[in-house]
């Protein structure tokens, strides 16, 4: 029997959906799938210790967690991480994927990084007065914010870190409340949704966004195959914003949530997953 282990924040993550899904069509599928919550856990000199056991290794991972050491360490309890955890390590942060990605098939926004001491008149020079300040490793919609003038820019910062860094991106007005969300694996585009929000600008189905079914364009698999090759990760989330010529990339999610794309398009993600892991697994 296949074996792996599902990393997360907890052993026990309750009704999270996504969890709940892939360990459902791990176990049609015949693979023995057992969630290890990184917080539940800790290192020693023995090796990764969960419920008072050193946990052995298995023939896989599926990385669903965002810490840093636990993550890495944890990562190694497979002989096959999901996604990589050189790759997770490096586009979990916002910066490196504006630096790094391209693609024909879109543009990237103007953007800056540094810290909120650089100053409103100094973003607002560069990208516009209206602005989208990131936390460099946010998901969900949680650090993300519009700031429209000094006044939001200064209590924004009076809340804020002044050693933390951020990104900082141009405001695209058209895309205001609604995005794109393709759903990629191993290059290939599963899924595609158009994703509303009703009075936020941000689109995430965790805020309550509303969905609508794409049709796969011939430019959303380019895009997914494009960024397959320059990150390599197995599973992502690319999100794309609504430009006049072409879209603006937003940004990728290493580990995205399914709830939305699996409801909204009708394919089995987590099972096309978990085949694709069995798969990679047994060759």
């Amino acid at each position: 029997m296949i074996t792996g282990y599902l990393i997360e924040k907890y052993n026990n993550m309750g009704n999270a959906y996504t969890c709940n899904r892939l360990l459902e069509e791990a176990k049609n599928l015949g693979i023995d799938l057992q969630m290890i919550g990184a917080c539940d856990s800790f290192l020693t000199d023995e090796g990764v210790i969960n419920q008072g056991k050193v946990l052995e290794k298995r023939d896989f991972v599926i990385l669903r967690y965002k810490g840093d050491l636990l993550r890495t360490e944890m990562s190694n309890l497979g002989r096959y991480c999901f996604n990589s955890e050189e790759a997770y390590r490096t586009y979990m942060n916002k910066y490196q994927q504006v630096k790094r990605l391209h693609s024909d098939e879109f543009l990237i926004p103007r953007y800056m990084m540094g810290t909120c001491e650089i100053g409103y008149e100094t973003v607002a020079k560069r990208l516009g007065r209206v602005f989208v300040v990131k936390g460099l490793e946010s998901s969900m919609g949680r650090e993300i914010w519009l700031i429209g003038n000094a006044d939001e820019y200064a209590i924004w910062e009076l809340k804020q870190r002044k050693d933390k860094e951020f990104l900082y991106e141009e405001f695209i007005q058209g895309s205001a409340g609604v995005d794109m969300r393709l759903y990629v694996l191993r290059g290939e585009v599963i899924g595609a949704m158009k994703r509303i929000s009703d009075g936020d600008f941000r689109t995430n189905v965790a805020l309550g966004a509303t969905t609508e079914k794409l049709e796969i364009t011939e430019s959303f698999k380019k895009i997914g195959r494009d960024l397959y090759e320059q990150t390599g990760l197995d599973a992502m989330g690319i999100d794309l914003l609504y430009g006049d010529s072409k879209p603006y990339l937003c940004e990728i999610n290493v580990m995205p949530g399914i709830k939305g794309m699996e409801s909204t398009t009708g394919v089995n993600v987590a099972g096309r997953l978990m085949q694709f892991v069995k798969d990679t697994v047994r060759e």
